[in-house]
């Protein structure tokens, strides 16, 4: 499971609490040694975008997977509904989903796709893996009854973390999205802006409850992040450095 008796949240070795976890997504053929490097610096998790993987398989999914082995993992397979590059069948997707799998410590999977969800929950469940359960809204950002609803189908799913990233136009939708994080703390939840008017909320949310804030290594993986280098500069700057006491170390354990 990926509590312990403690109750403490982790993926893999990476303890999710008081200090915000940065995850750096990443496409095929990322670098190995550039990972490492954001990992020394501040990152503390990789995020694999199996969904932006050039002809995406089981095979080359678990394979891409493994070659990070020792770093905690993160598998997605986005779909295209929500932002990602998955366009093929729900089959298809869950059988890269379970074949990359044992090779990943956590899995994020859309609450919208009632086709995989539940089987993906009760893999994930089986391993003692992760689940994130997310949301994504690249036009604007619901209203709160619609916010409220989307915790409660992640209630409902049964996953670990909610996950929601939805766009900002307008400084009232980045108010709205941080009431709603603070609502939803102490609870597990990860909650970013997409956008310019979202891009503050993925350093400052966390000092409201949100658990991860998102970055990446190349391209961009979603509108408004922040590049790696600058994400870890302000995390580190606002909640202290990993091998600071306010820091509480780096986590990985």
């Amino acid at each position: 499971m990926p509590t312990q008796d403690d109750h403490t949240l982790r993926i893999g070795t990476c303890v999710l609490g008081p200090r915000p976890r940065v995850v750096v997504a990443l496409r095929a053929g990322a670098v190995r040694a550039e990972v490492e490097q954001a990992l020394a610096a501040g990152a503390d998790i990789i995020e694999l975008r199996a969904d932006l993987f050039p002809s995406p398989s089981p095979e080359t999914v678990a394979e891409e997977c493994a070659r990070f082995e020792g770093i905690p993992r993160l598998l997605t397979v986005r779909s295209a509904a929500e932002g990602g590059g998955w366009n093929a069948g729900g089959e298809e997707r869950l059988a890269c989903i379970l074949a990359g799998l044992p090779h990943a410590e956590a899995v994020d999977v859309e609450l919208s796709s009632a086709d995989i969800l539940a089987r993906v929950v009760a893999a994930a469940r089986a391993s003692g893996k992760t689940v994130i359960g997310s949301f994504h809204d690249f036009s604007d950002t619901p209203g709160t009854p619609a916010l409220e609803a989307v915790a409660a189908a992640a209630d409902r799913a049964g996953v670990d973390i909610l996950k929601i990233a939805a766009t900002c136009n307008t400084a009232e939708d980045f108010r709205r999205l941080a009431q709603f994080t603070l609502s939803r703390a102490p609870r597990p939840v990860a909650v970013m802006g997409m956008g310019s008017a979202g891009m503050p909320s993925r350093i400052f949310f966390p000092s409201l409850g949100s658990l991860l804030t998102y970055t990446f290594l190349g391209e961009p993986s979603a509108p408004g992040q922040l590049n790696c280098r600058d994400t870890v500069k302000y995390i580190n700057l606002f909640y202290g450095s990993p091998a600071s006491p306010e820091g509480g170390g780096h986590g990985h354990t």
